[in-house]
């Protein structure tokens, strides 16, 4: 099968992006072609290796109407069995290069973002949401990574002849699970991914922190904005008289999946996501999880963790304390579980099967 990807821009560090670049490298049995409307660069050189052809059109929003021609010309020009769109600038123009050809190949999309905070974006997006909710009867299909993602777009007016959810899908030998970490008489060690932002429930995070530290509980806090160097973390700790000793601020952190190695549990206290890629990655490193019920997390640990409302200190604190409170062997068998979970629906190769189903179903 020949496939075109069509991409905004394949220069930057995303969701979309890396998950195209993993794709492509699970399905070497297919002929791949890359279209980035404006850059690529060597952060995917692994991926773009492995392509048939990868051109990069510079777009800058002045030259629409010559790199529209410019796809048009290579849909015609590589004649591929399908197309796939990954975020909306690409998508629309995938749409856009369509329309006129005599044998159009069925063209899906790709929707790697949510719409919780609609009024925040740029007015750019905004005008791209607009043309695709237009634009979104004449494709061929719209892939979701998030159920939540689908909802949101479809309350927004999307109305795809057929669409479905297809997750991002993580290296599953990228992260290791730690079976034999002895844990008697040693405080169990949770930790906490997520740049400094308010969608991150920092403030939820410490007021749960505060209510356990009698127990011995260490917290691993790693994000960019995590540390002491940031007056609000600062005013976090003096407001809920978190004790030092309990937590360590990392910042930013290089190597995840030996952070994830090293933990018995994993919080996550947002009150808006996605698809959360931390509960997946923690997870397949064989760690339990506690998370709010925001996005699609609920789907992401169902009965491999603990789900609670959001903005609830309470709750989520009595889910640590719940997990604190297990016998050794249940802890065990949890960490098994969530990997497994992680391995059937979430590994790259189930999601690279899943894309390549959607696309033979329309070819």
């Amino acid at each position: 099968m020949k496939v075109l990807h069509v991409i905004t821009n394949f220069s930057a560090v995303g969701g979309a992006e890396t998950m195209l670049s993993r794709l492509i490298l699970a399905q070497p049995q297919f002929e791949h072609h890359v279209v980035a409307l404006m850059r690529v660069n060597e952060i995917y050189q692994t991926a773009l290796e492995q392509c048939a052809s990868v051109t990069a059109l510079q777009w800058n929003g002045r030259n629409s109407l010559a790199v529209l021609k410019q796809l048009r010309d290579m849909i015609r020009q590589i004649q591929p069995d399908v197309i796939q769109g990954w975020m909306y600038h690409a998508n629309v123009m995938s749409k856009l290069a369509c329309i006129g050809l005599k044998q159009a190949p069925p063209l899906y999309w790709s929707i790697h973002h949510s719409l919780a905070a609609f009024q925040d974006e740029s007015r750019s997006t905004k005008l791209a949401l607009y043309l695709s909710r237009v634009l979104s009867p004449y494709v061929t299909g719209v892939v979701y990574c998030a159920h939540s993602a689908q909802a949101q777009h479809q309350a927004f007016g999307f109305r795809p002849k057929q669409h479905c959810v297809i997750a991002n899908g993580i290296v599953m030998d990228d992260f290791k699970i730690q079976l034999n970490k002895p844990q008697q008489h040693k405080p169990l060690l949770v930790g906490f991914a997520g740049r400094y932002h308010v969608a991150k429930g920092f403030e939820y995070l410490f007021g749960m922190i505060a209510s356990v530290q009698h127990l011995p509980i260490e917290f691993w806090i790693a994000g960019k904005g995590a540390d002491l160097n940031n007056p609000d973390i600062q005013q976090l700790i003096q407001q809920y008289h978190i004790d030092l000793d309990k937590i360590k601020l990392m910042g930013q952190v290089e190597d995840m999946p030996a952070f994830y190695q090293q933990l018995d549990l994993f919080v996550m206290t947002s009150i808006t996501e996605g698809l959360p890629t931390v509960l997946i990655e923690a997870m397949a490193s064989g760690v339990p999880c506690v998370t709010t019920n925001v996005g699609d997390a609920g789907f992401i640990v169902q009965d491999t963790g603990y789900v609670v409302p959001a903005r609830d200190v309470e709750q989520l604190s009595q889910a640590v304390q719940t997990f604190y409170a297990l016998p050794e062997a249940q802890k065990m068998q949890l960490k098994q579980q969530t990997r497994a979970r992680v391995q059937r629906h979430f590994s790259i190769e189930s999601i690279a099967a899943q894309y390549a189903a959607l696309w033979n179903s329309s070819t």
